[in-house]
C-alpha cells in the first residue's frame, strides 16, 4: 500500500469516527487532551476547507469545537520533521478565521486551537512534543509545542481507562509491519490468531462501556464495523487471515444489529423497559454465540487450529467445539 494511501485511510477513519455521538466524542477529546467537558456539551465541526496560492483545495486533519473551546489533531503513520510547521499552518489559518478586534478596530487577537498529533507508529527518533521556535525582531521568542501521542505506547486497557473508545480500531496496528515481513505462512497464521484474540479483547471493551452506560451500543457497532474496515484494508489480501476476518465481521455484524434492535425500542415505555432490556442481552448472547459457532466451523474445515485454539479464540466451551467437528 502506498505511503499516500495508508495516510488517506487513516485519516478518513479517525474523521468518520469523530463523527459518532456527541458523547464519544466529548469523551474522547477528554481523555486525549485530559479535559473534562460534560458529556451533554456542546460540539461543532468547523469548515477547515481552504484555497491554496495555487488554487487548489486543502483541509486540515481535524478541527472539533467543545463549549467553544477548539482543538486540533493531527495523525500520522512515519515521522515527519515538519509536523509542527503544519500544525502551526493550520493553527493560524483558524485563528485569522476566528480573530477578535478591539473596538477601535486596531489590535486583534488571535486564539490557536489546542492541538495533539496522534503518531500511529514510532520510532527511536520520534520526540514527545514537536516545536516550533517563533522569533520576533524586538527579540521575543516563543516556542510553540505540540503534543505527540504516540499510540504504541498506549495498550488497549489505558485505552479504555481513558474512554478512548474511538481509538480500538488502530490497535489492530501492532501486527501490520509483523505481517508484512513474516516469510512463511505459519509465521502469519499466528499472526491471525493474535488479531483475533486482539478482537475478543476490544469487543469486551466496548461490552462493558455499553453496560455502564458510557457508549451507546450503535456507538459500539460502528467502532466494530470501523475495524472490520480496516483490518480489511491491513490484511484482507492474505488468506491465512480468512477466520479472523470472518469473526470480524460476524461481530460487527451483531453488534450491529443489537444497536439497530435497540434503537427501535428507545420509543417503548419506560414501565416495560428493564424487561426489554433483558431480553436484548439475551439475544445479544445467543447472536453472538451463533456467529462465533460459525466462525468455529470455517476454522475446524480449514484446518491447521487446535481445538483448545478454536475455543479460547471464539469463547466457545470445549465440548461444543468436539460437537461441531464431528
Amino acid at each position: 500500500m502506498a505511503k499516500r494511501e495508508i495516510r488517506q485511510i487513516f485519516d478518513l477513519l479517525l474523521k468518520r469516527l469523530l463523527h459518532l455521538s456527541r458523547a464519544a466524542t466529548v469523551q474522547f477529546i477528554n481523555g486525549l487532551f485530559g479535559t473534562s467537558h460534560p458529556a451533554d456539551s456542546g460540539v461543532e465541526y468547523p469548515n477547515t476547507e481552504s484555497v491554496s496560492r495555487n488554487l487548489r483545495k486543502r483541509q486540515s486533519d481535524m478541527l472539533v469545537v467543545i463549549d467553544g473551546r477548539t482543538y486540533h489533531l493531527e495523525a500520522q503513520i512515519r515521522d515527519d520533521e515538519n509536523i509542527a510547521l503544519r500544525v502551526f499552518e493550520y493553527g493560524w489559518r483558524e485563528a485569522l478565521r476566528t480573530k477578535r478586534a478591539s473596538e477601535d478596530g486596531w489590535n486583534f487577537s488571535l486564539k490557536f486551537p489546542r492541538a495533539k498529533v496522534i503518531a500511529w507508529e514510532t520510532t527511536g527518533k520520534t520526540p514527545d512534543a514537536a516545536v516550533l521556535t517563533l522569533e520576533f525582531s524586538d527579540g521575543g521568542r516563543y516556542d510553540y509545542q505540540v503534543e505527540i501521542f504516540k499510540f504504541p505506547d498506549h495498550d488497549i486497557e489505558e485505552l479504555e481507562e481513558k474512554k478512548l473508545w474511538l481509538l480500538l480500531p488502530f490497535c489492530l496496528l501492532k501486527f501490520r509491519k509483523r505481517v508484512t515481513a513474516a516469510r512463511t505462512s505459519e509465521r502469519r497464521r499466528e499472526l491471525a490468531v493474535g488479531t483475533m484474540e486482539l478482537l475478543n479483547e476490544m469487543d469486551a471493551v466496548v461490552d462493558r462501556a455499553i453496560r455502564s452506560d458510557l457508549l451507546s451500543a450503535a456507538d459500539a457497532g460502528t467502532v466494530l464495523e470501523y475495524a472490520q474496515d480496516l483490518f480489511e484494508e491491513l490484511y484482507g489480501g492474505y488468506s491465512e487471515f480468512k477466520e479472523a476476518d470472518d469473526m470480524f465481521k460476524e461481530k460487527a455484524q451483531t453488534r450491529s444489529q443489537i444497536a439497530a434492535r435497540r434503537g427501535r425500542e428507545e420509543g417503548l415505555e419506560e414501565g416495560i423497559e428493564r424487561g426489554i432490556e433483558k431480553g436484548r442481552e439475551e439475544g445479544l448472547e445467543v447472536g453472538i454465540e451463533k456467529g462465533m459457532e460459525k466462525v468455529a466451523r470455517n476454522m475446524l474445515a480449514r484446518g491447521g487450529f487446535a481445538p483448545d485454539t478454536v475455543a479460547e479464540l471464539t469463547g466457545l466451551p470445549p465440548e461444543r467445539i468436539r460437537e461441531l467437528a464431528q
